[in-house]
């Protein structure tokens, strides 16, 4: 059984309960982490693996989320595939970096070869920055997104070719 840190999992749920969206999933370390906003009577637990579910105390969450944890590959992209080939996508809500830090090189470029779980922006919410990463192979086609935009779950950031 995976060890799961419980305080960084309230710590989701308390983003997850103060942001605007329904849905926040993390994958890090192989431990994917999928949140989503449920009637305020649900219990929120946590699942590692195939293991039992752990009850999460969120009896401070005024909408309290569902979670999940699942072992699954590194990235925390989706990987779908458009017309012209696969797009990666925001893991979360959030603030989209196309760089580590202000005034830095970005983390690819157009034309840039990418491979399976390499970082290629960050997503920051509420102080909180988590990695997107590629969950495919192939070479950037086009950024669909200014740095510094807003982005939710699911919004095309990068076309690949």
């Amino acid at each position: 059984m995976r060890d799961v840190d419980l305080a960084y999992v309230r710590r989701l749920i308390d983003l997850l309960a103060h942001a605007p969206v329904t849905e926040l999933e993390v994958e890090e370390g192989g431990c994917r982490i999928r949140i989503t906003r449920a009637g305020a009577q649900a219990a929120a637990t946590t699942t590692v693996g195939t293991s039992d579910p752990i009850p999460a105390d969120t009896a401070s969450a005024p909408d309290v989320p569902r979670t999940a944890a699942t072992d699954g590959p590194a990235g925390t992209t989706d990987g779908t595939s458009g017309e012209d080939g696969a797009v990666i996508t925001a893991p979360s809500y959030g603030v989209l970096h196309l760089s580590p830090s202000p005034g830095a090189a970005p983390y690819v470029t157009v034309g840039q070869d990418v491979q399976v779980g390499q970082e290629v922006a960050l997503v920051e919410a509420m102080k909180v920055f988590g990695a997107v990463r590629a969950t495919v192979a192939g070479r950037i086609a086009a950024v669909l997104v200014d740095d510094g935009a807003e982005v939710e779950a699911g919004t095309p950031l990068f076309r690949l070719a």
